[in-house]
Order: structure tokens, then sequence, then C-alpha cells
């Protein structure tokens, strides 16, 4: 069927890292849509400030009689609401938010006659396979016993179920996002906070795939218009170092320092004494044996199947590094002065 512009979207998640970044471009490519944001009672807005025309609904995808409010009237929802962690006090919730969440809001979306769901999955659902292996659409699960990953391999299952039973929903995979308004951060955004935040600017052994927060939502809209039901799309740029990234973030700050390369088995021990404390603390761990054998696996894969079918086009890194570089800084994450010099004062 031809594409016909959304009416009415909900967008679940819309006030997280890349959920705001889809609100805002509905906005600019759909004007006359009404677009509703399902968040967390008290979730924190502020990527959603300036942001006009737009429904505010608090709510939590785990409950029905929520998702049933929010997706009524709604021709479109893209579901990105999920937990972006590999480490919380109650790791249970990963489960319970990430897969029972998305067989909560499919089946909302199933029972309203919604036309099309774009479901937010990820790159680990692929990647995983070393750090020479590059991944698509046709690898095969890796990443077994990391907590984050196996509740989206199942969460993008679950959307596979679904799109088998007759619900049109469209899968992206999104690598790691980088860019403006990772409020949190997230662990992507930590790959840049944490180069400021240690005496000895060090780099794991590693190599991944990143992409612009603002490429990924245009992803996520490309997907709505152009992709076809129960297949999947990998959201990404091009695969770096960490070595890389790290260096590129230093030169654009103006820093000249060597940075040293890790092997990730090389931390084990301490993660696993960091992880230990943090069950005493409640506090995220800066890093987990889940993280350092993510990081052995690599998260290297390829875009080419977005690229020919969607129409997918990224942007340079560096610009989206310069980018995150200024808002980390003017919004607090970072605050070493040449940063500071360089990316201008918090407002």
């Amino acid at each position: 069927m031809p594409f016909t512009a959304p009416r009415q979207v909900l967008v679940t998640g819309g006030a997280g890292f890349v959920g705001a970044s889809v609100v805002k471009l509905l906005r600019e490519r759909y004007p006359q849509a009404k677009v509703r944001v399902l968040h967390l009672p008290r979730e924190n807005l502020k990527n959603l400030e300036g942001v006009t025309g737009i429904e505010l609904m608090p709510g939590d995808i785990t409950r029905r009689a929520d998702m049933d409010r929010a997706v009524a009237g709604c021709d479109v929802v893209f579901h990105l609401a999920a937990i972006y962690a590999v480490w919380l006090p109650d790791m249970s919730l990963i489960h319970k938010v990430n897969v029972d969440g998305t067989r909560t809001v499919l089946e909302a979306c199933q029972r309203a006659g919604v036309t099309r769901v774009v479901h937010t999955s990820s790159a680990v659902c692929y990647c995983g396979h070393g750090l020479e292996t590059v991944c698509d659409e046709n690898s095969a699960f890796a990443m077994k016993g990391h907590a984050y990953a196996e509740s989206k391999i199942a969460s993008h299952r679950v959307a596979q179920e679904f799109a088998k039973k007759g619900l049109d929903v469209v899968i992206v995979n999104p690598v790691g996002p980088f860019g403006p308004g990772d409020i949190t951060p997230t662990p992507t955004g930590r790959i840049i906070t944490e180069i400021f935040n240690t005496p000895l600017p060090t780099a794991l052994k590693t190599r991944m795939n990143l992409i612009d927060v603002r490429d990924c939502a245009m992803g996520h809209l490309l997907a709505l218009e152009k992709g076809r039901t129960g297949e999947s799309y990998l959201l990404g740029g091009e695969n770096y170092t960490h070595l890389d990234v790290v260096s590129r973030v230093l030169a654009l700050t103006g820093i000249r320092r060597k940075v040293w390369e890790v092997n990730p088995t090389v931390l084990m021990p301490l993660a696993s004494v960091l992880k230990f404390v943090a069950g005493f603390t409640n506090k995220a761990p800066f890093m987990t044996p889940a993280d350092l054998a993510q990081a052995g696996g690599g998260l290297v894969c390829t875009a080419e199947k977005a690229r020919r079918e969607l129409g997918l086009v990224t942007r340079p890194l560096d610009d989206t590094l310069r980018d995150a570089l200024a808002w980390f800084v003017q919004n607090g994450h970072i605050t070493d002065k040449r940063a500071v010099a360089r990316f201008g004062k918090r407002a």
C-alpha cells in the first residue's frame, strides 16, 4: 500500500534521548499530525522544552489501561520506551519494561486498530561476533548473559510475533546514538563524558558502530514511510575503535594527551569489584563485567539495508561529537576548563 501521512501519532518514550528527537522530527515532517507523547509520571521533560503542538500523557507501558488510553485514536505508534542500562538495583525491571512492556504496547495497538507500528529494538540483537566481523540483519544473537541485550532480543521477537499475527510492525535496530540532548547521560553518552573524569585517558580495545541521534530519528521516520512489515533495519553509520572516538573528542577539545588502549579482559577483576560495591550503594558502577564482555565482542555492523531500502543518510562523526560536546558542556555534564573554553559556558 502507498504511504499515507499519519493523522495522530503516539510516541512511547518520547521524552527520552532518541524519542524526543523522533517527536521533534515528526512535528517538522508532518505538521498537520497530532503527536502524543507517553512519558513516566515524574520523568524529566527537558528534551521537549519548546516543542509545540504535542500532547503530553503520563503513563506506564506495563499497564494495560495506560496503553489503551495512550493509543486511542492513533493510526501510528512509535514504541521507543525502554530501559537502556546495563545495571540496576533491581535487574528484573529491565525484563519487565523492555519485554513485558513491549507486549502490552503491541496488544493495545492491536485492539485499537493501529495501522503501523515502528518498534525500536537494538543493534545488540545482531552484534557481538568479534571485532573483525561485520554483522547485519541475518546475524545470530551473540550476547547471552548480558541482561539488557537479552531483554532487547526478547522484545524484538515479541514484535516479530505480532507482525506474523497481522499487526503492521516495522523494527529498527539503532547502534550507539551520540548527540545533543543526552540528559542522563546514557551508557553511550558516558563514553564522551567519562573521558574528562579520569586522570589518564583510556580506551577499551573494541570497535563499535555509531550514529547521530538526529539521523537515528530520521531512520525511524523512514521506517514508517518505507519499511516492510516484519522486517528489521540496523540504523547506523560507520564503525570506529574506542581509541579513535576518544582521540577525536580530545582533538576537538584541543587537548593533547596520550590515550592508553586497554584489553577489556584486563579490567574484569575491577569491574567485578565495582559491581559488588554497587549492590551496597545502589549507584550504577562505571563498568560491569557485562560491559567488558560486550566490548570484547564489539558492536560492529553495517547499515547497508537501511541505506538501500529506507534511504538512510548519516552525517560525519566529528560533526556529531562536536554537537554532543557542546551540549554536555552547556548542561554541566563536562566541566573541564579547556572543554568549557571551547564549547561555551553553561547558560
